[in-house]
């Protein structure tokens, strides 16, 4: 199988770096660093983020929902960088500049030549999903990167690479779990394409222990962690997929994949899924074309987000711009092709990206008539959850704050916060410092572990709730004010904000009850 990876440029005198090779896997990878760091802004910082804040503030082996390690690089890019918003955001934008390079490396060691290996980073670089995805911080960026490094180390292998590669193989996905435990899918979909194509002699080999083995190591400290815990993570899946998320038929699984992934470039990945099977230049990567179907699948049958298949893409990307690349000799259809996808690309960023005000948004949006889905149950508003969850986060302090320093100060000594969600929770810790607010109670989540901080319960600002509720608990119970933001999620907004007063009964007998993990 030959593409010209390596084609003669006439530039073998040139600097290395102004080598065309160099330049087409880079610049594409630069440019898409460059464009988070200049958008860094967007609405706000986005309601999990603040909930990620928070985890960097207690640094574990584990938390309920997410496993460690993006939480320890955030802590430390906090301990080098301040809490800037760029301090926050720059390292998932250097994850989807590393994601960019890496499809395109990829698509190389696949067979492409230079114009598949552009075509190929393109697509990723405008992807709206990847955009929002490596807008925040999140273990979202570093998954998408783990996944394709997984991916080019599995062709290395493929190509009949050195047995050792399974060493790299349980390293990757070793780390990958303690970023993010979905690393598990990548492997359960590889593991149905192995068994279904003659790839399957390649897990005959005793370095694939070897790298097992080095996964496990990895993971074990996260898995300790559950234990004690007593498997936190598994019960926040099992109620996440019984209480959150929302079932969707495969048909329209797959329009949000084409919405995520942009309107036009449905022709690479669909003509590389397609040709997966079908071409006899990618039948050697057969095994990707098994595995993407077999996440498709599962992410059908357990009611997965339609994002959760964004990893997979980077190969399914390099092999359809193989085949087009065969397809499209004339140098000015290429140059229309790669114009096209990044003029497309353009057109579908403010769908992942916040780069219009928002009320531009909205009417951009109607016009073009996409709404992308959240996969989830709760009811959306003015905009989609996404760019939702990036307002009013420090408007929702400054009302507390006003109501906690209306009390007097004997009272200020001895008040806890108590919030309904980890994102109020986050808002109150992140922006409360410069206020000097306590530090905020919550039952959700990571929160719940962290316990009531030393609160007695004597008087609790609470977010949320019902005065009624409310007063099974407490004899004194006043509501205070109200938070309203015109762009947030009916279920984050019109949250009344209650001072209660006189337990009833100790806070530390209610505490088990507020837990709740989903």
């Amino acid at each position: 199988m030959t593409s010209q990876p390596y084609e003669n440029t006439g530039s073998s005198n040139r600097p290395f770096w102004l080598r065309a090779e160099i330049l087409v896997l880079f610049m594409p990878a630069a440019a898409k660093l460059i464009l988070h760091i200049l958008t860094h802004r967007g609405y706000g910082i986005f309601g999990d983020e603040l909930y990620y804040l928070a985890c960097s503030d207690h640094l574990d082996w584990g938390y309920v929902d997410h496993p460690p390690l993006s939480i320890l690089l955030l802590h430390m890019t906090r301990a080098l960088f301040g809490d800037s918003v760029l301090s926050i955001r720059w390292l998932p934008g250097l994850a989807g500049a590393a994601t960019v390079l890496l499809t395109g490396l990829i698509a190389r060691r696949m067979g492409a030549g230079l114009f598949a290996q552009l075509l190929a980073e393109v697509c990723v670089l405008v992807a709206p999903v990847y955009l929002a995805i490596n807008h925040y911080f999140s273990m979202n960026a570093f998954d998408i990167l783990a996944w394709a490094a997984a991916s080019y180390i599995l062709i290395l292998i493929i190509e009949g690479g050195k047995p050792t590669l399974w060493l790299w193989m349980g390293l990757v996905v070793g780390i990958g779990f303690e970023n993010k435990i979905s690393i598990l899918f990548l492997c359960f979909g590889v593991a149905v394409g192995f068994l279904l194509t003659k790839e399957r002699r390649l897990l005959l080999n005793l370095w694939l222990l070897f790298g097992a083995l080095i996964a496990v190591l990895l993971i074990l400290p996260n898995i300790l962690w559950q234990i004690s815990h007593g498997w936190p993570t598994l019960e926040w899946m099992a109620n996440a997929r019984s209480k959150k998320m929302v079932s969707m038929s495969p048909a329209a699984y797959l329009t949000e994949q084409i919405v995520l992934l942009g309107p036009l470039s449905v022709l690479v990945w669909g003509t590389g899924l397609v040709c997966l099977f079908f071409h006899p230049v990618l039948k050697k990567y057969r095994l990707f074309g098994w595995c993407y179907l077999a996440l498709f699948a599962l992410f059908i049958l357990e009611a997965g987000k339609p994002y959760y298949l964004a990893p997979i893409y980077p190969v399914l990307y390099a092999g359809g711009a193989i085949v087009i690349e065969r397809l499209l000799r004339p140098n000015g259809a290429r140059v229309v092709a790669v114009t096209l996808l990044l003029a497309f690309g353009a057109l579908a960023a403010p769908l992942g990206l916040p780069v219009l005000p928002v009320e531009t948004y909205i009417s951009y949006s109607s016009a073009l008539g996409i709404h992308p889905a959240s996969g989830e149950r709760a009811a959306e508003g003015k905009v989609p959850s996404f760019f939702a969850n990036m307002f009013g986060w420090d408007k929702l302090e400054a009302v507390v704050d006003s109501v906690y320093h209306s009390l007097p100060k004997d009272e200020q000594s001895k008040c806890g916060i108590f919030c309904q969600n980890y994102m109020q929770a986050g808002a109150i810790d992140f922006y409360g410092r410069r206020d000097h607010l306590p530090h905020a109670m919550c039952g959700h989540n990571s929160y719940w572990t962290w316990g009531m901080g030393g609160c007695s319960g004597e008087i609790v600002i609470v977010l949320g709730s019902k005065a009624e509720d409310l007063k099974k608990y407490y004899k004194d119970v006043t509501q205070c004010a109200v938070f309203h933001d015109e762009y947030k999620q009916p279920m984050h907004n019109n949250v009344p904000i209650f001072v209660v007063r006189k337990p009833k009964q100790p806070l530390g007998s209610l505490w088990p009850g507020v837990r709740f993990y989903i």
